[in-house]
């Protein structure tokens, strides 16, 4: 299914939403980057007393949620470029009807359209 015929979205802005999502996967890598260096120093810290163990075990573990964020919000990130490159952006994956441009504007990497996600989102919630 081709975007262009499903999806009212003008080559420009796929152009633009290419672009920012290419921005924010770039950001994210150097994000992730310096997570890691930011942990291997911690792991490096030599030891000391057991506060100092417990408040190095909490950091570490607040790092390593942080970097499990923005690997996470990566791939989201990655996938709606895939989509971009097969015509499926913008295309909701329940229904296939078009994602609106606001949702679009708001949550790129969105998959679903409103309808469907709040579909998807009280089915958990029962």
């Amino acid at each position: 299914m081709s975007v262009t015929s499903q999806f009212p979205l003008a080559g420009n802005v796929l152009l633009l939403f290419k672009s920012d999502l290419r921005d924010q996967q770039r950001e994210l890598a150097r994000a992730i980057e310096r997570r890691q260096k930011e942990i291997r120093a911690l792991t490096d810290f030599g030891p000391g007393d057991v506060i100092d163990a417990s408040s190095g075990n909490a950091c570490k573990e607040n790092m390593l949620a942080s970097y499990s964020q923005i690997r996470t919000q990566l791939r989201k990130i990655e996938r709606a470029l895939q989509r971009i490159s097969t015509g499926d952006f913008g295309i909701c994956s329940v229904c296939e009807d078009p994602i609106g441009l606001k949702r679009l504007q708001a949550v790129p990497w969105a998959t679903n359209c409103i309808a469907c996600q709040e579909q998807s989102e009280q089915g958990r919630a029962h």
